[in-house]
């Protein structure tokens, strides 16, 4: 597993189960939010150009 959020690591994320003490399921449920949350933040920055 790769986990994105990982600061307790020198390299800037786990490539092992344990350090954190997230598992793969809550890793990919976290990532999925950040992806979701960029795409709204996006929406609203166009929809606000374009008035």
């Amino acid at each position: 597993m790769f986990c994105h959020q990982c600061e307790q690591t020198p390299t800037g994320g786990c490539t092992v189960v344990g350090v954190c003490g997230k598992d793969e399921t809550i890793a990919s449920l976290q990532d999925t939010i950040v992806f979701a949350l960029k795409g709204i933040a996006a929406y609203r920055t166009h929809a606000h150009q374009l008035g």
